[in-house]
């Protein structure tokens, strides 16, 4: 009876580890199955360009790079809407790229594919410019299977929005209307401040319940940064705007007899200032961009005469400022002393070359701000910023 005890109980436990083995298998086979989900999800093998690209929008304040040219002498003019805050895309150079290749002889096809591989890695680099932690609020969303273009929201806010997608292939790209790629990770930024504002809590709440609804949707993981310390920032960045958001005004006004406008119409032809679609005068970059326009004082559209004209300067959307404002106030002379006019400021006072020298100091103070603070005038945070 004892030996028939036994031999059940060591029966029994034999028949437990078998079952206890089993089951750690399982536990094994399925943590291992979701550790290959979650590397797939995150993808960690990929590189993030955002994060080890220089940061195109912000350059360093100290390398002096401008995206505007300097005043160049009077070109065929290139009429445009006023104060569009459009970003000019740089047209990519490939000479350079391929001179190392010279000395390969020409039956090699080699220069074709790198040349290609330069083109792609720089659509990628405008791309990943397009967002800034230092200017935008960035989501990041990672999907365990790809996600057709098509299905990728705008996500609209009150704040620019910008959509970027990790393809396929592992490149960075726009995604916008005309995209037709899959994406398995994704990057939604909204834009911390305009000149509207700073983006507002409920702003930013907004914009997070979009994105989140979007990633509960496909089974995505969504992550983002802390809400509290980037409204903070924007409200910081927004006053920082604010302190060197400055439009010069520069008008000539008439003594007595309105001035006739056909005479300001040749004038204008002679010193490269150009009748955009607005209707207003602009001078333009060689790049089409309007560095400063000349509009009718009072506001209204141009006629046959008018009782005073206005040169308008914006100032941080302005890259080259110092030689620009020389220019303008060159200008804006010239044209006084043709009409027999009054230069003076807004209130009216006379805007005699003390003055003006005055405003020019002012002027270098505003552009070393912007340059400590790492925007450039005219460069692409600026035309965001001060949109």
């Amino acid at each position: 009876m004892q030996k028939t005890m036994t031999d059940l109980q060591l029966g029994s436990l034999i028949a437990g580890g078998a079952i206890v083995a089993a089951v750690y298998a399982f536990n094994w086979w399925q943590e291992h199955r979701y550790r290959k989900q979650a590397q797939r999800a995150f993808a960690q093998n990929q590189p993030d360009v955002l994060l080890e690209t220089q940061k195109n929008m912000v350059r360093p304040a100290a390398s002096g790079q401008r995206l505007e040219p300097m005043i160049e002498p009077v070109a065929q003019p290139v009429v445009a809407e006023r104060r569009e805050p459009q970003l000019d895309v740089p047209q990519v150079d490939l000479d350079d790229d391929v001179a190392d290749f010279d000395d390969i002889d020409a039956a090699e096809p080699q220069i074709a594919p790198v040349a290609k591989q330069v083109e792609l890695q720089d659509v990628e680099v405008l791309a990943t410019s397009q967002l800034d932690p230092s200017l935008d609020f960035i989501a990041d969303v990672h999907a365990g299977e790809s996600i057709p273009a098509a299905e990728v929201p705008q996500f609209p806010a009150a704040k620019r929005v910008m959509v970027l997608g990790l393809t396929d292939a592992g490149q960075w790209e726009v995604v916008n209307s005309r995209s037709t790629g899959r994406y398995t990770a994704l990057r939604a930024g909204v834009q911390l401040a305009d000149r509207q504002g700073s983006l507002t809590q409920e702003q930013l709440n907004a914009f997070c319940m979009l994105v989140q609804q979007f990633a509960d949707e496909h089974e995505a993981v969504v992550t983002f940064p802390q809400r509290s310390g980037k409204l903070s920032a924007a409200k910081e960045l927004d006053e920082f705007c604010a302190s060197v958001d400055v439009l010069i005004g520069m008008n000539v006004m008439a003594k007595g007899k309105p001035f006739p406008m056909e005479k300001v119409r040749l004038f204008a032809d002679q010193t490269g200032l150009a009748r955009g679609g607005d209707g207003l005068y602009h001078y333009r970059s060689e790049s089409g961009k309007a560095l400063f326009s000349l509009v009718n004082q009072d506001q209204t559209p141009f006629g046959n005469t008018s009782e005073g004209l206005t040169f308008l300067f914006d100032v941080p959307r302005v890259a080259g400022g110092l030689p620009v404002f020389d220019h303008l106030s060159e200008i804006a002379q010239q044209l006084a002393n043709l009409l027999a006019g009054d230069l003076v400021d807004d209130s009216g006072r006379p805007l005699a070359p003390g003055s003006i020298a005055n405003i020019r100091r002012q002027l270098t103070n505003i552009y070393a701000q912007m340059d400590d603070r790492g925007i450039a005038p005219g460069s692409m945070a600026a035309l965001r910023l001060f949109a």
